[in-house]
């Protein structure tokens, strides 16, 4: 059970770790999980972001610590990226570890070089190529390699269906968000779950640049945000603020249902 936040494009790196490091106190809104004491429901078992760098790849920074309890954080505040994707955990099963902390890496043969990090909890077995070698024990880190071991070539709208495929295999979940980020292009997706406040994302986009989030952020009170929505892909081109929508592709039936239900 985690808080996530993607950012892209002219960026403000401080505001973005101040508002992840609200979200883990657990003071930046409410949810189903948080609405009889906020305050309460913190994630404080451990954080971690990755960000592009220079050179056009990641470098990731994480530690099994509480963010808010961290010194070695405000080494970050003065970075320059395009990119940042941060990631605060609760833990659900597994132990406080650096190898059970997100985002995790890896190499794939047609994407390259890939992060990812997860809110939720699949309880199914995950099966995945074996090429792939698991540093932790997390669910989200085996999710990471399932999906990678699926996707066959680097086109978006392929890989994006190859996600929202790989993420229907698995039924016994909680929630299940994810955030996949090769160099040029970011995935983010979602699945139906029965706590759309905590479970869901929601995004953002300024003049220069584009959040995504788990949570509508109070350090970006001038913004309109909406909600991602189940099935929905949203992919960002890196660097930028300009993303796509792939959405799920309906059946005759599912839009007659749908007229009837209206």
């Amino acid at each position: 059970m985690c808080r996530i936040i993607v950012a892209s494009g002219n960026i403000d790196v401080a505001k973005i770790l101040d508002s992840i490091i609200l979200m883990a106190k657990d003071r930046n809104s409410l949810h189903e999980l948080n609405r009889q004491n906020q305050g309460r429901w913190q994630h404080a078992d451990g954080w971690g972001v990755a960000y592009l760098n220079q050179k056009g790849t990641f470098t990731i920074a994480k530690s099994p610590q509480a963010i808010f309890d961290d010194p070695t954080v405000k080494k970050l505040y003065d970075l320059k990226t395009s990119l940042l994707i941060a990631h605060v955990r609760r833990k659900a099963g597994s132990e406080i570890s650096i190898e059970n902390t997100h985002p995790f890496k890896a190499k794939h043969s047609q994407l390259g070089e890939c992060v990812f990090c997860h809110n939720g909890m699949v309880e199914d077995e995950i099966t995945f190529d074996p090429r792939f070698k698991t540093q932790g024990k997390t669910d989200s880190e085996r999710l990471f390699y399932s999906i990678l071991s699926d996707i066959k070539d680097n086109h978006p709208k392929n890989i994006s269906n190859t996600i929202r495929n790989n993420l229907k295999t698995y039924t016994k979940t909680k929630g299940t968000n994810i955030v996949l980020s090769t160099k040029d292009k970011t995935f983010i997706a979602m699945r139906k779950n029965e706590l759309p406040k905590y479970y869901g994302m929601v995004l953002a986009k300024g003049n220069d640049f584009i959040v995504i989030s788990s949570e509508k952020l109070k350090m970006f009170p001038n913004i309109s945000w909406k909600s991602v929505l189940p099935g929905e892909v949203v992919i960002i081109q890196n660097g930028t603020s300009q993303f796509s929508l792939s959405k799920e592709k309906t059946s005759f039936l599912q839009k007659l249902a749908a007229i009837i239900r209206n």
